[in-house]
């Protein structure tokens, strides 16, 4: 109470001095903070918001009157000694500790920006010459403890972004800006006489890791973010373009391609060529049909070298020809000897390490080379989905009469529609299945009949049958086939049966009962077979077919078969990457009306629908086929595809689930394993054996078992340490592989050899390296 006394009268001082003439005397010696902030918040006029962690005691003395506006800046440079700060947000000055103060800092900076104070700020920084990285290493020394400098470096982005106080950000800055200067550079060609420009700089890129070398594009900055010497292969005209750094560098990366470019000592040289994605038995083929073409075109070029050069010119201005997959090959294990300008030239296709042999004069070669380069190519993969929906509705009406005279087994008015089965025979036939109990041979819907006489004997003399039936059919299916192929190749997906289809039947005259029937097995269900091609600008050229086929229960094939229905579709379309497109479909609405009746008795009115059978039939069908064809260019594409369908699946197996039971055992859950990420291990992470309840206590009764025999020559790199498990409810031979780390295999082995034929809850399982199939068991 005392200390609050003094700290509002002193707060009440300094309010008159400042009333007086703007200025006021700062005596705090070991104030309180809380009582410090509100004195200085009546001398500003600024609020302040406390944070409860905030306590203990700061000293602020001037000798002599400082300026209202000062007053602030004092206070934080206090608060900042004591390990606090204060942050601007909503009208308020937050006082928190310093650790929380850089998430919650809400003012932000561009490089060039300025802030005055002890305020806490993040300033943003992008870097035009320096890596962020190594930026970053160099700054964080020079930075307060409490800073927070964070580097984001990518193909796209160099930026740092500093959390601190402003004043050590702007010492920060003068730094970043001495050092992030351009570097002088010296860019030149060198023009090769002998050597290839494609060989030399992979040669320089093996001799030099200082020196980035790319082919086939702009260069890419470096991962690490170190600013590093450029060489780029212009196979066009068989030159390197270089960047170089500095002076030394460029006088070293001359001296080297001059040595790198001396000419063969003899007319051919023997080059092997590693291809990265063609395939090196087709591409030989290629190579080959363009010197045979070459050759054969000898009367309108003299020179078989310019007609190389021409060739390999047309196709690096033709940029990417879509890989060498259009050619078949020829010949592909032999190499063949053309005759180029009195020159030989053998290709050879190593298909064990996929690699081009090539034996030709060294300008002939580094036109070759060139080609190879154009056409060694990644073909990207297209993930195609298709989409077959169909709905179906039906309704049937039937109603009729049937009569029959003493003795008959004949229809007399009974009208006869595909609808009815003609397998129930007469009238006759149809009381006797129903007094022999054939549901078969008994007409659907509602029967009923009248008789005279008893029909069982064959006595009756008048049969009247009257027959109604109303039935309705809706089928809705949806299915999406789904496959992933490289672009120009064709890949099919079948989902469906192979079922029998009658073709032939043949009985003998002593055997008619069993005759040698003759069947035809015949794949139905959904089959797409599709060949994508990708174009320069990203459109799809789908070259598709689409077969939906099925049982068709409508139709009665009287004992030869079955009836199958199919729709096809056979087309080419163009389509964008990730666009849908609809390649057909059918619409069909059928209304049928039949009927049967006996001439003249059937017109009677009223009377004559006693000698009637009508039959009306409605069914709609709709059935459209859709297809997006999306395009994976690179690995993370991939990746993120399978990512996706894998935890579709696993979300499908964790929604089902099989409803208890009163009398049936529990079904075990069976779930797909977590994916792990693409870092080269497995793609699934299961459990390891560590993981398998060695919290969980074991029963006094459980009993322990060890499966590891008595005399077992272990390997001296083999492990051996036992691991504990506990089964619990529900536990399977999977479930407990799947915590343990053991195969199914090696468990299975393991029950049998324990005669373990039931394991039970709570038991515990000492399981050791898989057992040997004639140990004994403990």
């Amino acid at each position: 109470m005392k200390k609050l006394i003094i700290g509002a009268l002193l707060c009440s001082q300094l309010i008159f001095a400042a009333d007086a003439d703007d200025k006021v005397m700062l005596n705090f010696i070991n104030s309180d903070i809380e009582t410090t902030v509100k004195a200085i918040s009546l001398i500003t006029g600024k609020n302040f918001i406390i944070d409860p962690r905030v306590k203990g005691t700061i000293n602020i003395v001037s000798t002599q009157p400082v300026s209202k506006d000062l007053v602030y800046p004092i206070l934080q440079s206090a608060l900042r000694q004591a390990g606090f700060s204060t942050v601007q947000a909503n009208g308020a000055i937050k006082i928190q500790l310093e650790a929380d103060s850089k998430a919650l800092s809400n003012k932000t900076l561009v490089r060039g920006e300025n802030a005055n104070g002890e305020q806490i700020i993040t300033q943003i920084f992008a870097l035009n010459n320096e890596g962020a990285n190594q930026m970053a290493t160099m700054l964080r020394p020079l930075a307060s403890p409490s800073s927070l400098i964070s580097a984001y470096q990518s193909g796209t982005s160099n930026t740092l972004v500093i959390t601190d106080y402003a004043d050590n950000i702007r010492r920060l800055s003068r730094i970043i800006d001495n050092i992030d200067q351009p570097k002088n550079t010296d860019v030149f060609t060198i023009k090769l006489n002998n050597a290839s420009a494609l060989d030399v700089a992979q040669n320089i890129a093996r001799l030099m890791p200082e020196v980035s070398v790319q082919v086939g594009g702009a260069p890419i900055p470096s991962n690490d973010g170190v600013r590093r010497s450029i060489v780029v292969p212009d196979p066009r005209g068989n030159r390197l373009m270089v960047r170089a750094l500095n002076a030394a560098q460029t006088s070293q990366l001359r001296q080297l391609i001059t040595n790198l470019d001396e000419a063969a000592t003899s007319d051919s040289t023997i080059n092997v060529v590693y291809l990265k994605n063609a395939e090196a038995s087709k591409l030989a083929a290629t190579l080959k049909g363009i010197l045979t073409g070459q050759e054969d075109s000898s009367s309108m070029n003299a020179n078989a070298n310019q007609n190389l050069n021409n060739n390999s010119a047309n196709i690096n201005n033709g940029g990417n020809t879509g890989g060498n997959n259009n050619f078949n090959p020829v010949n592909t294990n032999s190499g063949t000897n053309v005759q180029i300008a009195g020159a030989t030239v053998r290709i050879q296709a190593d298909s064990t390490t996929n690699a081009l042999i090539i034996t030709a004069p060294q300008n002939i070669y580094n036109n070759l080379r060139a080609v190879i380069e154009k056409l060694d190519v990644r073909r990207s993969q297209i993930y195609v989905e298709a989409m077959i929906a169909e709905v179906n509705l039906s309704k049937l009406s039937e109603f009729g009469f049937q009569w029959l005279l003493a003795g008959g087994n004949d229809k007399i008015g009974a009208g006869g529609v595909t609808n009815i089965n003609p397998g129930t025979g007469g009238l006759g036939n149809i009381i006797g299945n129903i007094i022999n109990k054939t549901p078969a041979g008994i007409p659907a819907g509602l029967t009923l009949g009248i008789f005279n006489g008893d029909p069982r004997n064959g006595s009756a003399s008048l049969g009247l049958l009257a027959s109604a039936l109303q039935s309705s059919g809706n089928g809705n299916v949806l299915s999406t086939p789904n496959l992933l192929t490289l672009d120009n190749e064709e890949a099919k997906i079948t989902v469906g049966q192979n079922i029998p289809i009658i073709t032939g039947s043949q009985s003998s005259s002593t055997n008619n009962t069993n005759p040698f029937v003759t069947v035809e097995r015949k794949d139905i269900g959904i089959k797409l077979r599709v060949r994508p091609q990708v174009s320069e600008g990203g459109v799809i050229t789908l070259n598709v077919y689409q077969e939906v086929s099925s049982i068709d229960n409508t139709v009665n094939t009287a004992g030869a078969g079955l009836a199958t229905k199919m729709r096809t579709i056979e087309t080419k379309v163009l389509v964008d990457d990730g666009q849908i497109v609809v390649l057909g479909g059918l619409i069909e609405d059928r209304i049928g009306n039949k009927g049967n009746q006996v001439p003249g008795l059937g017109d009677i009115p009223l009377i004559g629908n006693l000698f009637k059978y009508d039959s009306r039939e409605w069914q709609k069908v709709s059935l459209m086929v859709f297809l997006r064809p999306v395009v994976i260019r690179d690995s993370a594409a991939n990746s993120r595809l399978t990512d996706d369908r894998y935890q579709y699946l696993q979300k499908q197996q964790g929604d089902y689930k099989v409803d208890g039971h009163v009398f049936l055992q529990d079904m075990p859950k069976v779930q797909l394993p977590d994916r792990a990420p693409d870092n080269g291990q497995s793609v699934y992470s299961l459990p390891t054996p560590a993981s398998a309840v060695a919290s969980e206590p074991a029963k006094e009764n459980s009993s322990v078992v060890n499966s590891e025999p008595q005399a077992r020559a272990e390997p001296q790199n083999a492990v051996a340490t036992a691991q504990s498990h506990t089964v619990k409810d529900g536990d399977t031979l999977y479930q407990i592989s799947l915590r343990s780390g053991q195969s199914l295999r090696d468990l299975a082995l393991w029950n049998r050899l324990n005669n373990h034929n039931d394991i039970k809850v709570g038991q515990v399982l000492r399981l050791t390296p898989p057992p040997l199939a004639n140990g004994n068991s403990e």
